[in-house]
Parts: structure tokens; C-alpha cells; sequence
């Protein structure tokens, strides 16, 4: 959404398509000009989803076979699958960089919340692995190619202990040394010996 610019998405043959092509496309190509989003989120519902709430909202025991509201629930649903094959065709095969992705709102209120909250919370991977493999390089790659965030864990209780932080001084107070064994000739550049989380509360 962008303050002082509205839109209606519209089919291809709308009376209000400008020049031969919808508001939709219209829209697209405005967008354009600030470079691939993040993600595309297509919200759907399935016909007697749709049907029944349009009953609530308008009084009706049940939707109607025929008539106005018949033609209109029908055009609207047109113009919606339109307007999902226009914007996903424009980002599809850029999913390196655009993610796709499809809510069904059929559910009740609190699914759907989980099914958003999967969607957007943040995901952790940990990597769990022996210091004769060099993984650095590996994660920081795939940090910047997947838009993730990678955090080498005692690099940062190092940071946070030399730097005399809050979280420094409790990991501090928390520290009970524990051997490990290291069967490998790598150097420990960030002595990693002293500052594991292993040694840690």
C-alpha cells in the first residue's frame, strides 16, 4: 500500500481499463519502478466460503440461485482469478527472490492466524557440526542468498563478554568451563575453546 496512490483491480475488459489495460496492470507497472517485493500473498476462499459470508453480511438466510447478486458474486470472482494470473505471472520463475505464497481464509479466525503466523514467524536452522568443517563461508552464503540472518553463536557470547554488555556480564556470572575436544589442526581464530555456549547457562 502506498499513501495517496489507491487502485481497483479490474479485468482486461473493464469499462474504467485505461488505454486497454487494467488497473491492475496499471498497478504492476507502477510498482515496478522500486524493484521486486519480497513476497506475493494471494488470499482465497472457496465458493461456499465466500457465499455464506456474503448471507451474513446481507441479512439472507441463503445465497440467493439466481439474480443480481448471482451475476455480481460471478463477475467478482472472475475478476479476482484474473487479477492472481496477472500479478503471479509477472514474478514467477524469480523465486530466488520473490516468494509466492497462497493463504486459504475458509478456515476459522484463529486458523488462519496460525497459518499467517507459520507464514511470517521467524525461522531458526541450527547448524550443529565439528570444527574440522568450515561452514562460515557456507552459512554466510546462504545468509545472503536466502535474505536470512546468520549468527555464529560464539562469536557473538565473545562479542558480548569483551564488549562488557548486559548479556556479557551474565554469561559471565553463568560460566562453568567444560573440556572439549577439538580433533583437528584448524586454527581457533575466534577461540571458539573458550567462548562455546557449551560452557555457558
Amino acid at each position: 500500500m502506498f499513501d495517496g496512490f489507491t487502485h481497483q483491480p479490474t479485468a482486461e475488459t473493464a469499462p474504467d481499463a485505461k488505454d486497454g489495460v487494467s488497473a491492475v496492470t496499471n498497478f504492476m507497472n507502477f510498482i515496478s519502478q522500486f524493484g521486486n517485493p519480497q513476497f506475493i500473498l494471494s488470499l482465497s476462499a472457496t465458493d461456499k466460503y465466500l457465499k455464506s459470508r456474503w448471507s451474513k453480511k446481507n441479512d439472507d438466510a441463503d445465497f440467493p440461485e439466481e439474480g443480481d447478486a448471482v451475476d455480481e458474486f460471478n463477475r467478482q470472482t472472475e475478476e479476482d482469478t484474473t487479477t492472481k494470473a496477472t500479478v503471479t505471472s509477472k514474478y514467477t520463475g524469480k523465486n530466488a527472490r520473490v516468494e509466492l505464497m497462497n493463504l486459504d481464509t475458509s478456515n476459522s479466525l484463529d486458523t488462519t492466524k496460525k497459518q499467517l503466523k507459520r507464514l511470517f514467524q521467524p525461522k531458526v536452522i541450527v547448524v550443529n557440526h565439528e570444527k574440522r568443517l568450515g561452514v562460515d563461508v557456507t552459512c554466510a552464503n546462504l545468509a545472503i542468498k536466502y535474505n536470512l540472518l546468520y549468527i555464529s553463536v560464539y562469536q557473538l557470547i565473545r562479542s558480548h563478554i569483551e564488549g562488557n554488555t548486559e548479556w556479557g556480564k551474565k554469561l559471565t556470572a553463568t560460566k562453568r568451563f567444560k573440556e572439549i575436544s577439538l580433533t583437528t589442526q584448524v586454527r581457533d581464530e575466534f577461540n571458539e575453546a573458550e567462548f562455546s555456549g557449551v560452557h555457558f547457562n
